[in-house]
């Protein structure tokens, strides 16, 4: 369901695309690494769209572990736009007022992922004893999750159809430019090669880290709630119990949405273990059409290679249990 992978030799990480500038560790921390406010000490740097907050929500129900209060912290946020970070990490703080002395604090900042090697190098310098829980989803299902939830935002205009989305996505990658900052809602694709930044994350962290799949989480989040709780060494069974099947909490991401007619339906549509009602019909916009097998094909072709990358480094560092759509990419 989820292991620690061990770090792999420089050597063999493959290059990864920096961010303009490509700023060091050093110009991007202006602050002594000593002087530590109430920093956190687990975070969930990624992926968007794969139930980040869901898993937060689930993890915040042992009483050894504080999360933010309010919007994610973002505080390494600018490093993912090649800027250098400008306040100084007392400004945690506020983040974690209802911190009463619980072993850890959680900070959830899914777009922390694709700021790479500097991301993560940035993060160790500032946070030595932080552990990370590296959230992967289907890269697929999440590039259509994203573009029917910016749809549904109004953060992509009205009439772009997945193709065009798609299009303007590849675009932008093969110059570099959705790395900027006014692209960032055509970066999702990018983000998506999952095999262009997790080498680093590896690197970096080591045996601090843990890769966790959405699709395991969707299948039993509690047995893999349950074992990230003993990866930090908590008991289990001092958890706050998860809600019963009649509470509208969401849950795990589905790997497609209902169609616009089957939205007022939704409630009574089936729910994964825990009793979690799925959570992507809940901002649905109507004008999100279902995605065709020819969408699904052209998506899954473009991430078939770097799956298939993936699928082999995560079994060169011992996880053998694969989800099906890096399963299906084994050698």
């Amino acid at each position: 369901m989820s292991a620690t992978i061990p770090p792999r030799t420089r050597a063999s990480v493959p290059a990864v695309r920096r961010p303009p500038g490509d700023l060091s560790v050093r110009r991007a921390i202006p602050f002594p690494v000593a002087d530590r406010p109430l920093l956190p000490n687990v975070i969930i740097p990624g992926v968007s769209h794969a139930g980040a907050g869901m898993l937060t929500a689930d993890l915040a129900r042992h009483p050894q572990l504080c999360r933010p209060a309010g919007q994610p912290a973002g505080y390494f946020h600018p490093l993912r736009y090649g800027r250098p970070v400008d306040v100084h990490p007392h400004d945690y703080d506020r983040h974690f007022t209802g911190w009463s002395g619980q072993r850890y604090r959680l900070e959830t900042s899914p777009d922390y992922f694709d700021g790479g090697r500097l991301m993560a190098q940035a993060l160790s310098a500032v946070l030595p004893d932080v552990r990370v829980i590296l959230l992967l989803r289907d890269p697929a299902h999440r590039l259509w999750t994203s573009y029917a939830d910016k749809l549904a935002r109004g953060r992509l205009p009205a009439a772009i159809t997945f193709d065009t989305f798609v299009d303007r996505c590849l675009a932008l990658r093969a110059n570099g430019a959705d790395r900027f900052e006014g692209n960032r809602h055509f970066r999702v694709l990018s983000s998506g090669f999952y095999i262009e930044y997790v080498p680093s994350w590896l690197d970096v962290f080591g045996d601090r880290l843990r890769v966790v799949f959405t699709e395991d989480l969707q299948e039993d989040p509690a047995a893999g709630v349950r074992a990230l709780f003993e990866w930090l060494r908590l008991d289990p069974a001092q958890a706050v119990p998860p809600p019963d099947a009649d509470d509208p909490a969401e849950g795990y991401p589905a790997p497609e949405a209902p169609t616009p007619a089957g939205r007022r339906f939704w409630p009574a549509m089936p729910r994964r273990s825990g009793g979690r009602r799925l959570p992507e019909a809940a901002g649905m916009s109507p004008r999100a059409p279902r995605q065709s097998e020819r969408a699904r094909a052209r998506t899954r072709a473009l991430y078939a290679g770097a799956n298939q990358e993936l699928a082999g480094l995560l079994q060169e560092g011992g996880l053998t249990a694969l989800p099906g759509w890096l399963a299906a990419s084994e050698v």
